[in-house]
């Protein structure tokens, strides 16, 4: 289990403003604040990782590092 990474409040309140919803919730639920996914399987450890610096799934980090086609 990914347990999200610590940050300061005022950051965590920006992504929730940004996302639409609480990135700390999501991580604890396996959710992708982004696409609304669950996030359980990472191509990687740095990806999963991520995840608990970001909360982006797989696919979506992909698209936002560049990594996917589409």
């Amino acid at each position: 289990m990914v347990e999200a990474t610590k940050k300061d409040p005022s950051i965590d309140d920006m992504l929730t403003s940004v996302f639409g919803i609480d990135r700390i919730g999501s991580i604890a639920d396996n959710e992708c604040v982004s696409c609304k996914g669950y996030a359980i399987e990472f191509t990687d450890s740095l990806s999963e990782k991520e995840y608990g610096i970001s909360g982006l799934c797989q696919f979506c980090q992909d698209k936002v590092f560049g990594a996917s086609d589409e």
